[in-house]
């Protein structure tokens, strides 16, 4: 029963450790970002609420029918005074006046129920174009949520891929601290071995044991930075932050076919800034700004509209008189309403219209050209990036030369230790920076692509 018990311990222990690990590649670090954005799940419904709306706005072209029903109860006594009369009339030659036959007050009781049916439709003829305007300013709505969620979902995707290559890069870095450190233990027991047979000074050991010191130090601030970055990726993608991450992919310096074509372009060649989400924004919102003056003019234009129905009333007692309907009652009307004079107030909101339209105009201006400015500033980033991947590598070459080359002086007594020690110090810096080189590539990469509206 204890080994029972033991084992799915076990299986349970391996089975949390395997579900706590997972290999990640680019593209399904891309895809689990989206999926798990908090802010492209807010984006996708602001466009499916701006699509409600539109399809809201189109109802007003349609009629409208109601139906109302009321009922009452009515009780009282009423009473009717009438004037005096003289109503003289030649009887057989005698007059006679009715007059005074009839009461000055007559007093009628009611005591009755009753109900008021009825049945309309409204429609719309003419409402000085605010309902074509209004549909037209909910599509343009329903426009500028769609870019809104295209620039977040580009938004998304480059913190994703910039996390994942920020932990490709730290990662990198650990294992080359590890290399350094191999190189040191490997000097370490050449040193100690020639102490042994007196060639060498205990100073020299305690050389390379400080740059150890050194090396486990960056370890450590290394590891922390990875933990961090591993924490943040996992945040990202939606994953438990226990979960251990291993990269499936690795970094190719080769162009983007997107940026090989423009890396190499001429500066003062401008890209297509509609392909900016935020350029489209601002651009919607433009039209926006149009369509309001419209659907303030609208305001102040002759407004028509029919109404077609039918009511029927119930009968009404009225002391022994009842009062009845024989058929429902039929009712058309046309309304037309025509503003005539409101003493300026609809030129003046619609100069602050046109107002705001320019102001409008103006900022997209504005964007268009510090965004041209972003483009260039990334192109050229992209440019410096690719440079440096050249640069670093001959640097590294030239650093692992002059190692060995350090190495074999000093082994064979022609060099000094400090000398090995700076050539492994320059190696490490100029790995490092091959590293960085290559990472700031594909960020720069990156960067590009997005702010071309390519990503």
């Amino acid at each position: 029963m204890k080994r029972i018990f033991f084992n799915t311990v076990i299986a349970l222990n391996v089975f949390n450790l395997a579900a706590q690990q997972m290999n990640l590649s680019l593209e399904q670090c891309r895809d689990m970002a989206l999926k798990n954005s908090e802010d492209l799940k807010i984006s996708r419904y602001r466009v499916d609420m701006a699509t409600t709306e539109k399809r809201m706005a189109q109802t007003a072209y349609l009629p409208s029918f109601s139906a109302s029903a009321t009922y009452a109860y009515m009780h009282g006594d009423f009473d009717f005074r009438l004037p005096r009369m003289n109503l003289p009339v030649s009887m057989m030659g005698t007059e006679v006046d009715f007059g005074e036959m009839i009461p000055e007050k007559i007093n009628m009781d009611m005591n009755t129920d009753t109900y008021l049916i009825g049945a309309s439709l409204q429609q719309p003829v003419y409402a000085g174009g605010k309902i074509v305007t209004a549909n037209r300013m909910a599509e343009k709505a329903r426009e500028l949520t769609e870019e809104n969620d295209r620039m977040t979902r580009m938004e998304v995707i480059a913190n994703a891929e910039k996390a994942y290559w920020m932990y490709y890069s730290t990662m990198d870095k650990i294992n080359l601290l590890k290399q350094y450190e191999i190189l040191l233990d490997t000097l370490h027991r050449s040193v100690s071995a020639m102490i042994a047979v007196k060639m060498a000074t205990e100073n020299e050991l305690l050389k390379i044991t400080s740059r150890k010191s050194n090396i486990l130090y960056q370890m450590q601030k290394a590891k922390n930075g990875l933990e961090l970055c591993r924490m943040e990726l996992c945040r990202l993608i939606g994953v438990d932050f226990n979960t251990e991450i291993m990269l499936t992919d690795s970094i190719s310096i080769e162009p983007n076919p997107m940026t090989a074509s423009h890396i190499s372009h001429d500066p003062r060649v401008s890209r297509d800034l509609t392909l900016r989400p935020e350029y489209r924004m601002l651009q919607k919102q433009v039209e926006l700004k149009e369509l309001n003056i419209k659907n303030i003019r609208g305001d102040y234009l002759p407004t028509v509209g029919i109404m077609a129905g039918y009511s029927y009333l119930g009968d009404m007692k009225l002391d022994n008189i009842t009062m009845r309907m024989n058929k429902p009652m039929p009712l058309v009307m046309l309304s037309v309403s025509i503003p005539i004079f409101h003493f300026g107030e609809g030129s003046r909101k619609i100069e602050s219209a046109r107002i705001a339209l320019h102001l409008q105009e103006e900022e997209l201006n504005k964007t268009g050209r510090l965004l041209e400015i972003e483009i260039q500033h990334a192109r050229r980033n992209l440019q410096d990036a690719r440079l440096l991947i050249a640069i670093s590598k001959t640097a590294l070459e030239e650093a692992a030369a002059n190692l060995t080359r350090s190495r074999d002086y000093y082994e064979t007594g022609m060099g000094a230790l400090l000398d090995v020690l700076d050539a492994q110090a320059q190696w490490q810096e100029a790995s490092s920076n091959a590293i960085d080189a290559r990472v700031q590539y594909k960020i720069s990469e990156l960067e590009y692509l997005r702010v071309c509206g390519n990503l």
